[in-house]
């Protein structure tokens, strides 16, 4: 485990600042606990240095100042006049201002109190001056307004020679796993990771994103980036978490998200909704965050009616169009989920919709550019068979990507089965190549094994072992999410089930809380569930044209990773050629 510092590193670290920043670095160079060093954090309204958070320890706050003696001018317990003519708080003011908010926040989570309602752990608070020395600020008699407990003070030569002991006042503090989730989670929620009951949540109390999933989220640069991952590797969550981290660092930003379908934009609004309390108690401006479908954004941008004879290329073609044409730079950022399903002029769009900024990047250089954050996977394009040219839309990736490689909702066994039935298909070969790592590299939250199982027979078959999964083994009916070709038939499949636990089904392209959600497998994207039933597998079969062949592969490969438990395959008949008998040759 180790010291995990979020964000890794910030180009606006003060001397002073980056210096303690080291100073922690080396002290847990060799600690093994679990801890987290924040940098530039927010408590509510306040911002502090650094917040540590230490396993064994406790939590401790950092306030630094890069201040010499000859700095400052005058000092009380409350103000300190500087050289410059800047008026500025005591930092032991701030610092115990801090604690004290910190108190009141993490008392908001039961879980991080006893008995007596006293917080689990020890909260401490630390200003530390890199630059000046005890022997200093004795002479000065600044010790005389420099002493207001809880605070402590560490001096330049205090500094040098630090353990951690005395960054936690030689005080041991053991902090539960599910303790540091819920002080992760007060102190970010926009890394809460927070599930409707109809999606698995991979903690039983809270859920924060891991710590490389939370440090990639904090520092991704200004300016445009693209994310990829595997299937459940978090790239929604980080899309989410991303625009809340803009707009609480820019709070009168105008941040958009867009989807290609509406149970996506389902997805991240009730993601959002479940954040509102938290995020309103952080001063995060939720409504400067808008979700739409990428159709809805575009029919907003060209003020255009939808005509009465629409087709496939009105909607695709001709409405991004005249978007484009009447397209202003009308937001801060822009944030594309699934934007592997994204037409060239639909990106052109969201090019045109950025403001641009000015901004500082890691090389320190003062820079402009546009904040568009891509997230997809190239395997899951199921609506565009092209891949983007980036140059021909004015963006420059190189270097401004990556690939997440861990899953922590699908299991190894069905992205193992996933990929390799995509690589039966050459041109799909050459893509999972490029666009993936090979499997040995591919980690999993869930390594379950004998997750899949095939069912042979009717609809009948499949509403038995619903019935069985509900009143035998103890799932909810949202624990279970039914996947068909056309919606009729996934009203075949509601009617065959059990009468009580149809009053608890959905058929419907959107979440619905509480109901066992029943939908076709071009609207799956962004669902997840427990159980998962693929149906009607022996029906995708082989085709003639290369093109239709790869979109049915990748249809099924969306399918097969919706998953975190069991998948059940479905055929009529197993016996005939079909892509269902090539997934069973392959378990078998």
């Amino acid at each position: 485990m180790g010291l995990h510092i979020i964000p890794n590193d910030l180009p606006s670290l003060t001397p002073g600042e980056r210096r303690v920043l080291e100073k922690v670095r080396s002290l847990y160079k060799d600690v093994e606990r679990e801890a987290y060093l924040y940098i530039q954090p927010r408590i509510t309204h306040l911002e502090p240095d650094f917040i540590l958070i230490d396993s064994q320890r406790g939590v401790t706050i950092f306030e630094v100042k890069d201040w010499e003696l000859s700095y400052i001018s005058r000092a009380d317990r409350r103000k300190i006049d500087l050289a410059d003519g800047k008026q500025v708080d005591n930092p032991f003011c701030k610092a115990n201002l801090y604690h004290a908010a910190a108190q009141r926040l993490f008392r908001l989570q039961d879980v991080l109190k006893n008995e007596r309602n006293e917080l689990k752990f020890k909260l401490h608070t630390n200003v530390i001056f890199p630059y000046l020395h005890s022997n200093k600020i004795e002479e000065s008699r600044l010790d005389q307004v420099f002493n207001q407990p809880p605070a402590q003070c560490i001096s330049s030569d205090m500094l040098s020679t630090v353990n951690i002991n005395q960054l936690f006042k030689n005080e041991f503090s053991f902090i539960e796993e599910d303790e540091i989730i819920a002080i992760r989670t007060l102190l970010f929620p926009e890394i809460k990771v927070s599930c409707s009951d109809n999606q698995i949540s991979t903690k039983e109390l809270i859920t924060a994103l891991d710590a490389e999933q939370e440090r990639f989220a904090k520092r991704v640069p200004y300016g445009h980036y693209m994310v990829t991952g595997v299937p459940g590797s978090g790239k929604t969550v980080l899309l989410l978490a991303r625009a809340i981290h803009l707009v609480r660092e820019h709070p009168e930003w105008k941040i958009k998200i867009l989807t290609y379908n509406r149970s996506l934009k389902t997805k991240i609004e009730n993601k959002l909704n479940s954040l509102a309390a938290d995020l309103a108690f952080m001063n995060v401006r939720l409504e400067n965050i808008d979700v739409s479908t990428f159709h809805k954004f575009a029919l907003d941008t060209a003020s255009i009616c939808v005509p009465q004879k629409n087709t496939v290329k009105w909607w695709n073609e001709e409405l991004p169009e005249v978007a484009i044409q009447r397209a202003q730079s009308s937001y801060d950022a822009v944030l594309v989920d699934e934007y592997q399903d994204f037409l060239d002029d639909w990106i052109r769009l969201c090019v045109k919709s950025c403001k641009e900024h000015t901004y500082v990047n890691n090389q320190k250089e003062t820079v402009t550019g546009i904040n568009l954050f891509l997230a997809g996977d190239r395997l899951q394009s199921i609506y565009n068979n092209s891949d983007h040219s980036w140059k021909s839309l004015g963006i420059d990736m190189r270097g401004r990507s990556s690939l997440l490689k861990k899953s922590y909702r699908a299991g190894s066994q069905h992205i193992d089965l996933a990929l390799n039935f995509l690589k039966q298909e050459k041109k799909l070969e050459e893509e999972v190549n490029k666009f993936y790592c090979p499997m040995s590299e591919l980690s999993f939250e869930n390594e379950m094994k004998d997750g899949v199982s095939f069912i042979e027979g009717s609809y009948e078959d499949i509403s038995n072992k619903v019935y069985e999964l509900i009143k035998r083994e103890g799932y909810k009916p949202e624990d279970i999410l039914i996947l068909c070709r056309e919606r009729k038939d996934c009203e075949s499949i509601q009617e065959k089930l059990n009468h009580e636990i149809r009053q608890k089904v959905k058929v419907t392209k959107n979440i619905t809380e509480g109901h066992l959600i029943i939908t076709t497998y071009h609207s799956s994207k962004g669902l997840e569930a427990p159980i998962v039933f693929l149906v009607d597998v022996d029906k995708f079969e082989r085709m003639q044209i290369e093109q239709n062949d790869i979109k049915l592969r990748k249809l099924l490969y969306v399918g097969m990773t919706r998953s975190s438990e069991h998948l059940y395959i479905h055929a009529g008949s197993y016996d005939k050629p079909s892509f269902g008998q090539v997934l069973r040759n392959e378990i078998s």
